[in-house]
């Protein structure tokens, strides 16, 4: 679906160099690293918001061969910080139909949109002011605002940031069910090495810049961890499921 080759890019100093992986229809892959190790800019690179050397490939496309509106029909974007303002619910998911509209808003576009407040159980928040909302809520609204686009691509960017326990795992599991229904290509980063090991298909560790260990949760071992954060833990593994400790 989506395939990235020899990826680079740097602001005043080198923040990417020469990245290269793929990702397939219906997966979910984590990119983990410590802060300043280039995930949101290699997000940004992706979604074609910063232009970075090498290349971006959609179905053997290049980002570079889509208009705006394609690509906005292609990858959708979350960031950290979802929209704040006094719009509803229901107008903010609204939004996600820009790249379809002409004049106005179809038929089509308020059915895609109902469609997905009913996926994300939003219904009881549709006519609610997007400042009234929690954490959590807002979150929710800005992927589904996402999913109105119709996205094949669905980019994250740490979004478990500032949530709660139970709506870090509500997130992650409503993000899983989109890739595997939907059968998207989710690339999200992320702080949580136990969250990432419990939802992810791939995992790409990324250090300086560069791609330091890529693959399933075998990748998160003490070593690599070490490598990466500088950091010892201990890592307990069972039932085919990883739990990381603090080291002593």
């Amino acid at each position: 679906m989506i395939t990235v080759k020899n990826l680079s890019f740097s602001y005043k100093e080198p923040v990417l160099n020469d990245l290269n992986f793929e990702a397939k229809e219906g997966e979910v892959i984590f990119i983990l690293g410590p802060n300043g190790s280039g995930k949101t800019t290699l997000l940004r690179c992706i979604a074609g918001i910063l232009k970075p050397k090498g290349a971006v490939l959609i179905e053997n496309m290049s980002l570079n061969d889509f208009s705006r509106k394609e690509l906005a029909k292609r990858i959708a974007y979350v960031p950290q910080r979802g929209d704040t303002g006094f719009l509803t619910v229901f107008d903010v998911i609204l939004l996600g139909r820009k790249p379809y509209m002409g004049f106005g808003p179809s038929y089509e576009d308020y059915r895609i949109v109902k469609e997905v407040i009913s996926l994300l159980n939003l219904e009881r928040l549709a006519f609610r002011r997007i400042n009234e909302l929690s954490g959590g809520e807002l979150q929710k609204v800005m992927i589904a605002r996402a999913l109105a686009q119709k996205p094949r691509i669905l980019l994250l960017d740490e979004p478990t940031n500032n949530l709660d326990v139970k709506n870090q795992i509500e997130i992650l599991r409503l993000i899983r069910k989109i890739a595997r229904e939907s059968n998207i290509s989710v690339i999200s980063t992320m702080h949580d090495l136990n969250l990432a090991s419990l939802y992810a298909d791939r995992i790409l560790m990324i250090k300086n810049g560069k791609i330091f260990a890529s693959g399933g949760i075998e990748i998160l071992n003490r070593e690599n961890i070490k490598a990466v954060y500088g950091i010892d833990v201990e890592v307990i593994r069972m039932n085919g499921k990883v739990v990381i400790l603090p080291g002593d």
